[in-house]
């Protein structure tokens, strides 16, 4: 994979970003990301961090959160930002 990678070292806060050429790297990459996601979960991690998470990966929250815990983190967002005005179109 073409990626790039980056971060904030002094609190282990990694971005991996794969940038795929096609389909087929695509579809690969995406399953990477879902295994890492397992991974990191299972040692306590998280799939985001200060920034949230983006529209791109929000899907990765399903290996974090259970249904109900992501329905409850979209009614804080609904209330702290009725508008959507903040991070327009994020869950968080």
């Amino acid at each position: 994979f073409r990626s790039a990678i980056f971060g904030h070292i002094g609190d282990n806060h990694v971005h991996v970003n794969i940038l795929p050429r096609d389909e087929e790297e695509y579809a690969r990459g995406k399953a990477l990301y879902t295994e890492w996601a397992q991974q990191v979960v299972a040692m306590g991690g998280s799939v985001s961090a200060e920034h949230g998470i983006g529209k791109l990966k929000r899907w990765l929250l399903k290996e974090m959160y259970t249904e109900e815990q992501r329905r409850e983190l979209a009614e804080l967002k609904a209330l702290f930002d009725p508008g959507d005005t903040l991070g327009k179109g994020n869950i968080l």
